[in-house]
C-alpha cells in the first residue's frame, strides 16, 4: 500500500540581516562529491499543468514559468522551508537601520550558461528590467534604481523606510531573476529572446504547448548548505529534465500510470490508485489560497453592492469542497496570509462578512446595487488541473441560487492572462493563488490583476512595508484585513493543498510555495 505524508509549509517572515557565505560545487555531483551514478535515470518527465506564455520570470506571474525559470535562473537571495531569506547569487548583504539602504556583495566564481562572469552590472541591469515589468517592483522600488558599486557590489538606495526588501527580492513569482546585462539590453516588450540563467540547469529548446527542454549546466557552482526550500545545494543529479506540458488531469495521470512520469499531482478521485500502489508514495502539501478577484473597472465590478452580494453568496465549505472534492485539501481561512504566519496573519474585518452562504443577503444587495442585469462575466481556465474552472462553476451555482446570473469564459491559461490583462469582457477572475510572507507582495492588489488602483490600500500596503517591529506588523495586517473585507475587491474563500505522487525510485524531490523543486531530484532505474 502506498504510504501518505504530510508537509505544511510553515510560513515566518524574518530578515536575514547578515547571510552564510555559499562555497561552490559543481552541478550532477552527489552530495559527497561523487559523479553521475550508473544506476540513475539520465532523463526526468515532469508534467506542468498548464501553458507557457513565457519564460521570461519577470514578465509572467504564472505559476508554471516559476516552476520551469526557477531552474534556470537564480536571484540574489532564495527562501528556505520556513520562508526565511538565505544567500543565492549575493553570498552576504547590509542594510541601515531602516532598511533604505541596502549593499550586496555577490558570490565570486558564479558563470552564466554563456561562460560569461556574473557581475554587478548584469544584476543592476536585470533588476531594473525587474521592476520596470513588474507592477510589485515598481510599487516596491519607487523612483529607486540598482546601481553598481564595483564589479561585485549592488545598491540599493530607497526614498523610504522599507522592512520587507529581501522578501521582495526572493518572491518566487515574477521573480527577480539575475541574467547577462547583454540578454537585458536586447529585451523587447515581450520580454527576453534568449534564457540564460546562472541555475543548475539551461536551456535547451521550448516547443510552445509542447514542452520546455533544460540540461545541467556543468559549470554551476552554487551553495553547499542543505537544500531547503529554493535555497541550499542543488546537485542536478539527473542530466536532462523536460517540463512537458499537459494540462488535462486525466491525461497526466494515464502516462504516470504507465510509467512516463515518476512524480505527478493527483486529485481527490485518483487517491485510491496511488493508497493501492505499492512503489509509491503518496504526499500532501500546503499549496496556495482560492479567491475570487473583481475587476474594479466594469460596471459590475466597479459596483461596492454587486461585490457585497457576491460574497454575501459564498458558502466557502461548499465552494472549496467543489474545487478539490476532498475535505483533507482545504481550510478556511479568511486571512490573506497563512495562519501559519503569526506575523501577518489578521482575519480583522471577517467576522460577519466572510463565509455568509446567503442567497436571500446576496438576492437583496444585488437588487439594491441598481446594475442593470447583465450576466456577471467569469473569467476562467481548464489548466492547473481545472481547479480554476471548478472555482467558476461553483461560483456561477452559488449566485445562481440568489437569482445572480453569470457567465462562463473559459481560455487556456496564456489567453487567459491576455483577457485579465486587458481589464475588459470580465468582471470576475477565479483562481489559486501563491501566498507570499508579506501582504506587499500580493499580487492581485496590483493594478494588472483587476485595476485596483486604490490610494487607501497604496497607503497601507506603504504602512506595512515600512513596519519594522512585530507590533507594527500586526497593526499593519489588521488595517489592511479590515479595509479589504469592507471595500470587497478580492474574496479570500479559503487554504487549498495538493497530493502529489512520486514512486519509491525517486530521491531528492521537494515542494515549495505551489511548485516541485528538481534541481536535486535523481530516479533509480
Amino acid at each position: 500500500m502506498a504510504r501518505t505524508t504530510t508537509r505544511r509549509v510553515t510560513i515566518l517572515t524574518l530578515l536575514a540581516a547578515l547571510g552564510l557565505t555559499a562555497c561552490g560545487t559543481a552541478a550532477g555531483q552527489d552530495e559527497g562529491g561523487g559523479t553521475d551514478s550508473p544506476h540513475a535515470a539520465t532523463e526526468l518527465r515532469y508534467p506542468l499543468t498548464a501553458t507557457l506564455p513565457s519564460l521570461d520570470p519577470h514578465m509572467n506571474p504564472g505559476g508554471v514559468t516559476a516552476e520551469v525559470g526557477r531552474h534556470i535562473y537564480e536571484s540574489l537571495v532564495a527562501y528556505d522551508a520556513e520562508l526565511v531569506p538565505q544567500p543565492a547569487l549575493a553570498e552576504r548583504w547590509e542594510s541601515n537601520e531602516d532598511g533604505s539602504h541596502w549593499t550586496f556583495y555577490l558570490r565570486p566564481g558564479v558563470t552564466f550558461h554563456n561562460g560569461e562572469p556574473l557581475t554587478a552590472t548584469d544584476v543592476a541591469a536585470s533588476l531594473n528590467k525587474w521592476k520596470a515589468s513588474t507592477p510589485r517592483a515598481q510599487t516596491f522600488m519607487g523612483e529607486a534604481e540598482f546601481a553598481v558599486v564595483d564589479e561585485t557590489t549592488v545598491e540599493l538606495v530607497l526614498d523610504e523606510p522599507r522592512g520587507d526588501v529581501l522578501d521582495q527580492l526572493a518572491n518566487p513569482l515574477q521573480f527577480a531573476a539575475i541574467m547577462p546585462a547583454s540578454v537585458v539590453n536586447e529585451a523587447g516588450a515581450d520580454g527576453v529572446s534568449e534564457f540564460i540563467g546562472t541555475g543548475p540547469y539551461e536551456f535547451v529548446d521550448w516547443a510552445p504547448d509542447q514542452y520546455v527542454h533544460t540540461t545541467r549546466f556543468e559549470d554551476y557552482v552554487g551553495s553547499t548548505a542543505e537544500p531547503s526550500g529554493l535555497s541550499g545545494r542543488k546537485d542536478a543529479p539527473t542530466k536532462d529534465i523536460y517540463f512537458e506540458i499537459v494540462p488535462d488531469d486525466a491525461t497526466r495521470f494515464a502516462s504516470f500510470l504507465s510509467g512516463h512520469y515518476d512524480i505527478v499531482n493527483v486529485s481527490h478521485d485518483q487517491v485510491p490508485q496511488i493508497e493501492a500502489a505499492d512503489d509509491t508514495e503518496l504526499h500532501r502539501y500546503a499549496a496556495n489560497q482560492f479567491a475570487v478577484v473583481f475587476n474594479v473597472t466594469s460596471p459590475a465590478g466597479s459596483n461596492h453592492l454587486v461585490r457585497q452580494a457576491v460574497n454575501a453568496a459564498i458558502d466557502a465549505d461548499e465552494f472549496l469542497t467543489a474545487v478539490v472534492s476532498d475535505p483533507n485539501l482545504y481550510r478556511l481561512n479568511p486571512s490573506f496570509a497563512f495562519e501559519e504566519n503569526a506575523t501577518w496573519w489578521s482575519d480583522a474585518g471577517a467576522e460577519g462578512v466572510y463565509n455568509q452562504g446567503d442567497p436571500q443577503r446576496a438576492a437583496d444587495l444585488f437588487e439594491q446595487s441598481g446594475y442593470d442585469g447583465e450576466p456577471l462575466r467569469i473569467l476562467t481556465t481548464r489548466d492547473y488541473g481545472g481547479v480554476f474552472y471548478a472555482g467558476a462553476v461553483i461560483l456561477q451555482s452559488q449566485l445562481a441560487q440568489a437569482g445572480i446570473e453569470a457567465e462562463i469564459d473559459v481560455y487556456d491559461y496564456a489567453t487567459l492572462l491576455q483577457h485579465r490583462n486587458s481589464l475588459s469582457g470580465w468582471d470576475i477572475y477565479t483562481g489559486s493563488f501563491l501566498v507570499p510572507s508579506t501582504p506587499t507582495q500580493l499580487l492581485y492588489l496590483t493594478p494588472n490583476y483587476g485595476g485596483l488602483d486604490d490610494q487607501q490600500v497604496t497607503e497601507l500596503l506603504g504602512a506595512a512595508a515600512e513596519a519594522l517591529t512585530p507590533e507594527a506588523k500586526a497593526a499593519a495586517a489588521a488595517d489592511l484585513s479590515a479595509y479589504l473585507w469592507e471595500q470587497l475587491p478580492v474574496l479570500v474563500v479559503g487554504d487549498l493543498y495538493t497530493y502529489r505522487a512520486v514512486r519509491d525510485t525517486v530521491s531528492g524531490f521537494d515542494f515549495f510555495d505551489g511548485s516541485s523543486v528538481l534541481w536535486n531530484v535523481r530516479v533509480d532505474q
